[in-house]
């Protein structure tokens, strides 16, 4: 039985010899320990003698893997905080403008493909649209694709809002790039509202009426945009050109300016942000160069 202890001691040991950083420090307590085996086989049987044997060993990897933990811990905090976060999201945040003028293309290169066959007419709306799925070669996919493009635009400037805010682009110096951002999110959201009207159902009729008896309870400037969103008193073929005017025309040239706009802003600006950096950085290293010789 003391030669299988001495056998599980040098395992131990061998396993404790592979994290340097801790065996020079204990050691010499795995020393004692196996010291004291032949103390314990004088004071104790031999199956208790083993019993407290093995439970100081198990004590001891217990507490030197503990140790090895917080160190290794302690070395990834160390190695994370070394990092510049700032300039990872900003660099996201510009990947994140690529897309959104992507999938902005996307939408704009779709909807003018739809715009061929789609008549902004009351009676003929929906059956136009129903028309484009069904008997237009590749309609469905047209169609779905302009839906994903518009949806996934929303998406991804909502996150890059959230990404251009961690990493404080919201100061004077990127004020072009975050507005425009912002403008891009609320152009993005006025499209989807719009495109739910012009699908021109009975799910769209109803909540544009709802939708409209909101606006009109605002204070002041509520009566005149329900006028100049309705076309008038009714909801009817007017309000459908209306609202295609604005989804097709309007907002939708908004937003691709606004996502030409947005890439360009952050892509001078993360340019600009490099080089002063860079300047920074020799500014240092001529500093350092300065005290060496002296």
């Amino acid at each position: 039985m003391i030669a299988d202890d001495m056998n599980l001691a040098r395992r131990v040991s061998e396993l404790a010899s592979r994290f340097p950083e801790v065996w020079q420090d204990y050691q010499g307590w795995l020393r004692d320990i196996v010291g004291s085996r032949s103390v314990l086989s004088v004071r104790y049987p031999n199956w208790q003698a083993a019993i407290i044997f093995r439970w100081r060993l198990f004590y001891f990897v217990s507490y030197v893997a503990v140790v090895v933990f917080f160190k290794r811990c302690r070395k990834t905090l160390e190695s994370l905080a070394a990092i510049d976060y700032r300039y990872i999201l900003q660099r996201t945040a510009t990947l994140l403008a690529v897309a959104a003028l992507t999938l902005c293309g996307t939408a704009a290169t779709t909807g003018i493909l739809i715009a061929f066959y789609y008549q902004p007419a009351a009676m003929q709306a929906h059956e136009s649209l129903s028309a484009i799925a069904h008997d237009i070669s590749s309609g469905a996919v047209i169609l779905s694709l302009h839906h994903v493009a518009g949806n996934g635009l929303i998406v991804v400037s909502l996150v890059q809002l959230v990404v251009m805010f961690l990493g404080r682009e919201f100061l004077c110096s990127w004020f072009t790039g975050w507005i425009s951002g912002i403008c891009l999110t609320l152009a993005a959201m006025g499209l989807s509202w719009t495109a739910i009207v012009l699908s021109w159902d009975q799910t769209s009729f109803w909540r544009f009426k709802i939708e409209l008896s909101i606006v009109g309870s605002i204070p002041f400037v509520g009566g005149a945009l329900r006028e100049v969103l309705s076309g008038g008193s009714g909801i009817n073929s007017v309000t459908l050109q209306h609202m295609y005017a604005l989804h097709s025309y309007v907002l939708a040239i908004a937003a691709i300016f606004l996502s030409v706009l947005h890439l360009g802003a952050l892509i001078l600006q993360e340019q600009h942000w490099k080089a002063e950096q860079q300047r920074f950085d020799l500014s240092k290293l001529g500093e350092r160069f300065l005290r060496k010789s002296l």
